[in-house]
Formats: structure tokens, C-alpha cells, sequence
């Protein structure tokens, strides 16, 4: 159970959980306690299912990549991670149908959420830069979700969406360049294998420069309050820290620190809402 977990990655349903809490907070739209929980766990059992069944099809590469996970090391099997796979799914769309309002547009978006992941795991993953971006959008869509509130406004919510989908593409890029090695063995064609680790990570890096430059953005269009640009005090020495650790090669740290500034942006867009 607990390799489960560990494929299942709780630090990503983690994040997802805080940029939906962040969405609900700042679009001040219509919700109930509810619907809220229903769609926290929607997305928990979503990004299970797609982190398992990735996983399901990466055993190869993770030979090479991360031999300690689950199931290259054997710690849990196919068939348990297939069943894995079902029940997330079904529990997904279980928890979707919950709520009684917007009943069938709730249901409807996760089941496309659902659609997406397995189309990533199975297809889109294997296109380079069109893997990144998806994860990328995937990402993004607990704020897409907030949209979907009654009376909600859209304002904050594009540029907490903005913020969410430039950091995770260059987390994404990073951790192309961490696994290089077991892609290059298992035939993925990735955007740092065809085009070379430099260029990967100079573009990881305008990705990184150009997430700062924005973050004024907002005020200047009067959708915060100026408040918001004391995220840049903690935000901008951390991105110079994930910038030259990616030329220092350790991608790993990288892309680990480049989650802990998504996390640290989105707490700051959730107390910006509070002025």
C-alpha cells in the first residue's frame, strides 16, 4: 500500500490541491464545502491514476531512471498496478458525480481530465515539447476547474494559471534533462535528446526569467494589489538558485526546487486575496 502511495506521488496531488484552493480563494465565485472536498479528492484519484499508469509504462525506462521505484524494484507488481489504475478512475468519477450542482459539467471535466492523462501516458508523451506543455496545462486545470464557478472572476485566475503552467513546463524540461539517460535507452524522444542538454536548459531558463518578468503583470493591470510584487523578494534568489543548479547539471535539484517556487507563488497568490 504504501508503494502505492508513493507512485500515486502525493507531493503532486499536494500542489494541485493548494493551485485549486488558490483558484476557489481568488476567483470569489459560487461553491459550497461540498463541492469543494468532491473536487479535491477528483483530482487526487486523477493524478493517481496518471502517475501509476505512467509508471505502468515507463518500467523500462525506470530501470535505468529510478530502479527503486515500485515497480522496477518489484515492490509491487503490473497486475496490482492495472487494478490500481481502475479504481482510481472509477473513484474519480464517483467523487465527480457527488456534487448536485453543475452535476453534469463537474462529471464531464474530469472525465476529459481522465481522457488526458491516458492520452499523455500513452501518445502525447513520446512528442517532445508537446509532453511538457500538456503536463504543463494538466497542471493548470484545478484553475480551469475554478472558471467553471458561478459568478467566479477570471482576472486572478489567468494569472495564477500563467504562473502555475510556466513553472511546471520548465520543471518539466528539467526533469527531461534528469532523465536523459534511461530515455535515450528505452527510444524517447525527448526535446534536451534532440536538441542537446544546453539548449534545454537555456530554455528552461527564459521560461524561468520570463515567469519573473511577469509576476508585475497583475498589479499593473490592477487585478492585485501591489502587495503581490513582495513575491518577487523570495521568488527571484530561488530562481537564480534552480537556474544555476541547471547548468551545474544537477537537474534533480532543479526541478525539485522549481516545485518549491510553484508552492511558495501560490501561497503568495492565495494571501494576496486577502487584501
Amino acid at each position: 500500500m504504501l508503494a502505492l502511495f508513493k507512485m500515486a506521488r502525493a507531493g503532486n496531488i499536494f500542489i494541485a490541491i493548494v493551485t485549486l484552493t488558490a483558484g476557489y480563494f481568488l476567483s470569489k465565485g459560487n461553491f459550497t464545502v461540498s463541492s469543494f472536498i468532491a473536487d479535491v479528492f477528483a483530482f487526487a484519484f486523477a493524478i493517481a491514476f496518471g502517475n501509476i499508469y505512467n509508471d505502468l509504462l515507463d518500467v523500462e525506462t525506470d530501470k535505468v531512471n529510478q530502479p527503486t521505484r515500485p515497480i522496477p524494484s518489484g515492490k509491487v507488481s503490473p497486475f496490482t498496478a492495472k487494478v490500481a489504475c481502475l479504481v482510481c478512475v472509477v473513484l474519480t468519477l464517483a467523487v465527480a458525480a457527488i456534487p448536485k450542482t453543475q452535476h453534469q459539467i463537474h462529471l464531464g471535466f474530469f472525465f476529459v481530465i481522465l481522457a488526458l492523462l491516458f492520452l499523455y501516458d500513452k501518445f502525447l508523451k513520446h512528442i517532445p515539447l508537446v509532453k511538457n506543455v500538456t503536463v504543463a496545462f494538466l497542471c493548470a486545470t484545478p484553475i480551469i476547474r475554478a472558471m467553471f464557478l458561478s459568478e467566479a472572476r477570471f482576472e486572478p485566475l489567468y494569472a495564477i494559471a500563467g504562473f502555475a503552467f510556466l513553472f511546471t513546463l520548465a520543471r518539466e524540461i528539467f526533469k527531461d534533462l534528469e532523465d536523459a539517460d534511461g530515455d535515450l535507452k528505452a527510444g524517447i524522444a525527448t526535446f534536451p535528446l534532440i536538441a542537446g542538454n544546453k539548449e534545454a536548459e537555456i530554455l528552461a531558463s527564459l521560461i524561468i526569467i520570463f515567469g519573473i518578468l511577469s509576476i508585475p503583470m497583475p498589479v499593473l493591470l490592477h487585478w492585485f494589489h501591489p502587495a503581490f510584487l513582495f513575491l518577487l523578494v523570495p521568488i527571484v534568489p530561488i530562481c537564480i538558485w534552480i537556474i544555476r543548479k541547471a547548468f551545474q547539471k544537477q537537474y534533480r535539484v532543479a526541478q525539485k526546487t522549481t516545485k518549491i517556487a510553484m508552492v511558495i507563488g501560490l501561497v503568495a497568490l492565495v494571501l494576496n486575496g486577502l487584501f
